[in-house]
């Protein structure tokens, strides 16, 4: 299986295999050990069969121990509906999400909390994190960007998965049921939305927060990233609406983000979180498979809203007792880290309020609120409005709404 997925890796993503799929009928073949693999293209169309072929004792006389495999029986689910909602499949071609040793995603939002789940989940003997399984790793896995030499090359993925599974054999007597990923900008990604979409069976965690608090929290950790000496923040655009007049700093200034600027992935359109999941999520995984969990969730029901998550993954047993009294005794992820800018500062009213408006605006609270409801399994039942003891409806006249 891993030889399979690193040909296809390498196939999809050469220009070789890119040609063939426009102009002609291509028939690929490797050798891996005793393993022959067989992948067939065809004009228009995607990798339409792999076979595979193992040597018997006998090696003078191979045997086909796996029939063709259509992309059509692969991905069947990805094929229906009009044409303008179609996507060609990901080259992984996997037919469950355990091939890829991937089970579930956590794919969004940035500074809701996700680095927590990813310290605390893999403290559960049934679940492993890339991200938490090696000293050093980084937090955030690219797996499913564009333009990832990971995406390229699979082959250190499945080594680090088999030696998670090994690890859980050794020290628990049994393999890990679940194992995740942390990307939280994937659900910004159209493309890796998709290839993370095209795992059958996979389940994706989304975290939210309330959104002013959140904006934030995002722009505080930019500049502290600046402060910190990030060189790729160097290179970081700051792109603004016309009609505003930027303040030329760099960092951007708070007004600056806040009017509309747009710098290393702050930008005030990503409040909208239930839209983007509806664009971005919604055509792509069903909602049975996707599970809302919100910062101020994990903070008031810590033990409801991780039980909560088990049952999503069908893991019917808690953290052992003495792990739940580490988690709950130590500081959250973050708290109180970053704090250049406090929007509830008297000198940030005039930016508190254009947020405010914005959202006045934008924000649909009745279908957002039924939308997390469903997702969160009834764990959300309100929508926090008001900040710094100021509802979100306040001023509205300078809105320029009656």
């Amino acid at each position: 299986v891993q030889a399979r997925h690193q040909l296809v890796f390498a196939l999809r993503s050469s220009s070789l295999a890119s040609v063939a799929m426009r102009n002609l009928w291509l028939c690929c073949v490797a050798v891996f050990s005793m393993t022959v693999v067989i992948i067939i293209f065809a004009p228009d169309r995607d990798v339409i069969g792999i076979y595979t072929m193992d040597k018997s004792d006998d090696a003078s006389v191979p045997q086909v121990i796996l029939s063709s495999e259509t992309l059509d029986q692969q991905h069947s689910h990805f094929r229906s509906g009009p044409s303008e909602q179609r996507f060609p499949p990901s080259f992984m071609n996997t037919s469950s999400a355990s091939d890829l040793g991937i089970d579930f995603a956590i794919v969004g939002f940035p500074k809701t909390g996700t680095t927590e789940l990813l310290h605390n989940l893999p403290l559960h003997s049934r679940i492993g994190m890339l991200g938490a399984d090696l000293e050093g790793a980084p937090k955030e896995d690219y797996l499913f960007r564009n333009k990832m030499d990971q995406w390229l090359n699979p082959a250190p993925y499945f080594a680090r998965v088999d030696a998670m599974q090994q690890r859980s054999v050794e020290r628990a007597g049994h393999r890990l049921s679940v194992i995740g990923i942390k990307d939280p900008g994937i659900i910004e990604n159209e493309d890796a939305m998709r290839r993370v979409a095209s795992i059958r069976d996979i389940k994706l965690i989304v975290g939210v927060r309330e959104p002013m608090a959140y904006f934030q929290s995002y722009y505080n950790y930019r500049c502290a990233e600046v402060a910190g000496g990030a060189k790729w923040l160097e290179e970081a655009k700051v792109v603004c609406p016309r009609a505003y007049n930027h303040s030329g700093q760099f960092p951007p200034t708070w007004r600056d983000v806040v009017n509309g600027c747009k710098w290393a992935g702050v930008d005030r359109q990503d409040l909208l979180f239930a839209d983007i999941i509806r664009t971005h999520v919604f055509p792509l995984v069903p909602p049975s498979r996707v599970l809302l969990v919100s910062t101020e969730g994990l903070a008031a029901k810590p033990r409801e809203i991780y039980q909560l998550i088990f049952d999503f993954f069908g893991i019917h047993e808690f953290f052992q007792e003495e792990v739940w009294r580490i988690i709950v005794s130590k500081p959250r992820a973050n708290k109180g880290r970053h704090s250049f800018v406090s929007m509830c500062d008297e000198g940030h009213r005039e930016e508190h309020n254009t947020l405010a408006c914005f959202l006045h605006q934008n924000f649909h609270a009745k279908s957002t609120l039924e939308l997390y409801t469903a997702l969160s399994h009834g764990f959300v039942q309100s929508i926090e409005t008001a900040s710094c003891g100021r509802n979100y409806m306040v001023d509205t006249l300078q809105c320029g709404l009656s």
